[in-house]
């Protein structure tokens, strides 16, 4: 019963180490956010607010072994399947619940394995062949959601790193031999602001402004330079990836 549990182990741990959450926990773009979640709530009943992960965390939780080995290998083909249903790749909404994925991963694993110790070693039965079958199903879906994920994060990580704007000039341009005209507004994308600038450039106004926008990006940090200003170069720049 044990012949794939050190592959699928491996290839959980592998998971593990390449999506393993990094500092940033909420990047926020604009009216569209992305944000990782941090531990949900997998204690108590399904509720309809609950993500299919954490239902099927949830229902994991509840599955139960007795004493003969039919029915324990019937549950571990349950559990597989709560796994197995919930491991595709959807791009960012998958990002997002990373963590979730990660737990569901580990309570699967866990529980597997105290099933696998209640059913005696030479029980020969078609449903360890079908589990084993599941098993493997497992280990191919894990590879294949492993090169998807890193493929989007690098794809929308390079095409963010195209689009990032340097710390370094905007606060040059905000510097009031040009922030009096809006010009680091207009780098930066903001482009109604920046007209504004222009057109009460003669005033005092937008050079007080800018004057107080170069102190600002002077001392900000780059972290929380690129969060307000970089925000897709932030968030997919948060996972670890192992090539």
């Amino acid at each position: 019963m044990n012949i794939l549990n050190d592959v699928v182990s491996g290839a959980s741990r592998q998971f593990g180490r390449e999506f393993g959450r990094a500092g940033a926990n909420a990047i926020l773009k604009g009216a569209n956010s992305y944000t990782i979640k941090g531990i949900s709530d997998y204690s108590g009943r399904i509720k309809p607010s609950d993500s299919s992960i954490v239902k099927a965390i949830k229902e994991i939780q509840k599955i139960k072994f007795v004493s003969t080995n039919k029915a324990n290998a019937s549950r571990l083909i349950e559990l597989t399947d709560l796994l197995l249903a919930n491991l595709s790749f959807y791009g960012n909404e998958t990002l997002n619940q990373l963590t979730d994925l990660k737990e569901l991963i580990n309570q699967y694993n866990n529980k597997f394995d105290h099933g696998c110790s209640l059913i005696v070693d030479d029980y020969k039965d078609k449903s360890i062949d079908y589990l084993e079958d599941k098993r493997r199903e497992f280990i191919n879906l894990m590879d294949e959601f492993n090169k998807d994920t890193k493929l989007f994060i690098n794809r929308n990580l390079e095409l963010a790193d195209k689009k990032k704007k340097s710390k370094k000039i905007a606060t040059l341009l905000a510097f009031p031999l040009f922030g009096s005209f809006g010009i680091h507004k207009f780098y930066l994308g903001k482009i109604g602001q920046g007209i504004l600038y222009v057109i009460f450039s003669f005033l005092l106004i937008p050079t007080i402004i800018s004057l107080f926008e170069f102190i600002l990006f002077l001392t900000m940090s780059i972290e929380k330079f690129d969060t307000k200003f970089n925000p897709g170069y932030r968030y997919y720049n948060q996972f670890r990836i192992i090539n």
